[in-house]
């Protein structure tokens, strides 16, 4: 008894050291990327109306990253972003006889980004590869106008890939691409009888993560 009260005291250290030798299972980080909306050029809200599109402005998205190891290749991921995907938009509508055309106007089109994903890493060293899978949970900020009436989530899904340098034992820095495409419906009006509107894009950026 008296062995165990004088030694405990080391045991308990030497246990800490041990549990502070083992690396962590989880990073944190920031992500930023720029985004190219490949989306369809006819935005439709309901059978007759919508806008006719030109993705010609900058588009961008920003966010924390959270990442788990579950085996030495094998991780989950999620993140929180916020995602911009402003356009030019001249509205149209099918049954309509307007005395003056419509003119294109600026829209502010911007989602909070909810993925969760499943990262592979296929090689173990400093300098190494991915792929990366998974569902993408977009949750609207902005209400386009005119008639339009969104749902407030929509879920698409989300591959891609990247590659992978470790800058010191604990900081990591991505570059990544990656290609999104939804896959619910974006407007609650979108005409069923042909295919509704999908967002669709790429994205090019960059991860820092820090293991903690």
């Amino acid at each position: 008894m008296r062995f165990l009260i004088t030694f405990s005291p080391f045991l308990f250290c030497i246990s800490v050291l041990q549990a502070q030798e083992v690396p962590s299972r989880f990073r944190l980080g920031l992500s930023a990327s720029l985004e190219e909306n490949v989306s369809s050029k006819r935005m439709a809200f309901s059978e007759y109306t919508g806008f006719s599109v030109n993705y010609d402005r900058t588009n961008y998205r920003l966010g924390a990253i959270g990442e788990y190891k579950l085996k030495s290749h094998l991780s989950i991921n999620v993140a929180i972003q916020y995602s911009n995907k402003d356009f030019t938009g001249t509205y149209f509508c099918d049954v309509c006889d307007f005395a003056v055309p419509p003119s294109p106007e600026d829209v502010d089109f911007a989602f909070i980004e909810v993925p969760l994903t499943v990262k592979y890493y296929f090689l173990p060293n400093t300098v190494r590869l991915f792929g990366e899978a998974g569902i993408n949970n977009l949750f609207a900020l902005d209400d386009v106008g005119y008639e339009a009436r969104m749902n407030p989530l929509t879920i698409g899904f989300k591959i891609g890939g990247g590659i992978e340098l470790g800058l010191n034992e604990k900081i990591a820095l991505q570059l990544l691409f990656d290609y999104n495409n939804s896959l619910t419906k974006l407007f609650k009006d979108s005409y069923f009888e042909d295919p509704y509107f999908m967002l669709r894009s790429f994205n090019f950026g960059i991860v820092l993560l820090k293991r903690i």
